[in-house]
């Protein structure tokens, strides 16, 4: 009878042991499932985890063509970052016509900071300037090439992984924190942040200070001279 006894009890354990290892798989299994859903969610939201590349031919030179290139990219938070730069490098060559485009890119908020840095970056015959600041986002572009970029024109982003979206009542929409990568900078990812306001087409920039500082200069031994973009 303690023979059998044993056997039973033995029997008994094993089925629980069994029984605790299954639920704790399933409960596992579930976790991950809650994961991908939640990743799932914040990717509905207009964002993307992963690190991500928006490439283009060429630069606009006017107002009409930068509304088109707006309408083509404005509609995703990493397009929005493109066309602030096509934005900002029109402003270089024609204040007028950049700030109409920078006004269409830029919330109302940030508009001012940005023009007030590119005046400063742009000065002529200033060794402040930086007219390759634009030229330093893009990929190939580094101070030992004379920040000549590839070919197309490739930008480099990734989702900030120290925040996450995050809702903003001042301006009425869901702000995206991205980071544009670049070879001009000691720390190559800069910070640049998003949002599509309620009852807006477009992806607007709604705060990028990190994209308007001084990059580094070209190397005096650069294998060649900036070239510009076309």
């Amino acid at each position: 009878m303690k023979k059998a006894n044993f056997l039973v009890a033995m029997a008994l354990a094993v089925v629980f042991v069994f029984g605790t290892v299954t639920a704790n798989a399933q409960i596992r299994g579930l976790g991950q499932k809650l994961k991908s859903t939640i990743t799932e969610g914040a990717s509905n939201l207009g964002s993307k985890i992963a690190a991500d590349k928006v490439t283009f031919e060429k630069f606009p030179t006017t107002l009409e063509e930068f509304q088109a290139f707006q309408a083509e990219y404005g509609t995703t938070p990493e397009g929005a970052v493109a066309v602030q730069l096509v934005a900002m490098e029109l402003y270089r060559h024609d204040k007028a016509v950049g700030q109409q485009c920078l006004a269409l890119c830029n919330t109302d908020v940030n508009l001012s900071s940005v023009t007030r840095r590119l005046n400063e970056l742009y000065r002529e015959n200033d060794s402040y300037a930086r007219p390759y600041l634009v030229s330093a986002m893009l990929q190939g572009a580094k101070p030992s090439s004379g920040y000549n970029p590839d070919k197309p024109y490739t930008i480099r982003l990734r989702k900030d992984p120290t925040k996450s979206d995050e809702r903003s009542q001042m301006l009425k929409g869901y702000v995206i924190h991205l980071q544009l990568y670049s070879d001009g900078y000691d720390t190559p990812w800069r910070n640049v942040d998003v949002v599509k306001q309620k009852g807006d087409d477009y992806y607007r920039v709604s705060n990028c200070p990190a994209i308007l500082t001084q990059c580094k200069e070209v190397d005096f031994d650069a294998s060649d001279d900036w070239h510009g973009l076309e």
